[in-house]
């Protein structure tokens, strides 16, 4: 999607390629996320649930300075007092940004490109799976601008005194303790990220769709829901039964036992 003539560019575009939607943030200096940032996000998000060739997508960003430098403080600058409802609606638009790459359709891989701190750092933990720059940092540095958050999708990605240690401090940590964590999947030089990123988005879409979808609608159900081994378990199982019934699934089947 881009901006019609008159009209200031999109902070965020959608591109398809090859079965694979790229979301970039582009909101120059440092991909704050201001409002419209917010509500653009979440817009390409849900457009990527609407198109049927979508298999995979992307989540990168502009720039060499910064993925993302969390939310642009010049929001909170022109906060008016006598407005009291302002912080429930930008906490809204946040979540729904948030969690439309969360609940995305299909997978979403992280191209972190170069640093990300505060509201980046939901946006990289709502992704499926993370490819990021090996001079890339991550922190909330929200304890030093008088606010607070994060350290929810935060303990997507660092253990419990990771999250203590980095909230109460704000200091940053590097990619490849990141990946160190598991939380990362490759750490490459920033000018790799976006070619790293698209071919792991490529090896997912070459899956059957319908198994990925719902691969992924699984994953969240149950880390959402906290089931127990057992229940976790059973609840899978209705999941293959949906995907037997699945052409590609079936087609794929008989293939693996015509090469036994």
């Amino acid at each position: 999607m881009t901006s019609q003539a008159g009209n200031p560019p999109d902070p965020v575009s959608l591109t398809v390629t090859d079965n694979i939607g790229v979301v970039r943030i582009d909101n120059p200096p440092v991909n704050a996320l201001d409002e419209a940032t917010y509500l653009a996000l979440a817009e390409r998000f849900t457009e990527v649930n609407t198109l049927p060739d979508v298999r995979a997508a992307v989540l990168t960003a502009a720039g060499t300075r910064a993925f993302c430098a969390g939310t642009d403080v010049r929001d909170f600058g022109v906060v008016h007092h006598d407005d009291p409802g302002w912080q429930d609606r930008h906490s809204e638009r946040a979540r729904r940004a948030f969690f439309a790459i969360y609940n995305c359709r299909v997978p979403v891989v992280g191209a972190v490109q170069a640093t990300a701190v505060g509201a980046g750092i939901p946006l990289v933990a709502s992704c499926d799976v993370v490819v990021a720059a090996d001079s890339a940092k991550f922190g909330l540095p929200e304890i030093d601008v008088g606010v607070l958050g994060g350290a929810r999708h935060l303990s997507r990605l660092v253990p419990q005194q990771y999250v203590r240690w980095m909230m109460y401090t704000g200091r940053r940590i590097t990619a490849h303790q990141l990946q160190a964590f598991g939380s990362v999947l490759r750490v490459v030089p920033a000018d790799e990220v976006l070619g790293e990123a698209l071919a792991v988005a490529r090896e997912i879409a070459e899956k059957i769709p319908r198994g990925i979808q719902l691969a992924k609608e699984g994953l969240n159900h149950l880390e959402l829901c906290d089931l127990d081994l057992e229940r976790g378990y059973m609840y899978e199982q209705t999941l293959t039964r949906q995907l037997k019934n699945d052409p590609q699934a079936i087609g794929a089947a008989k293939e693996f036992l015509q090469k036994r």
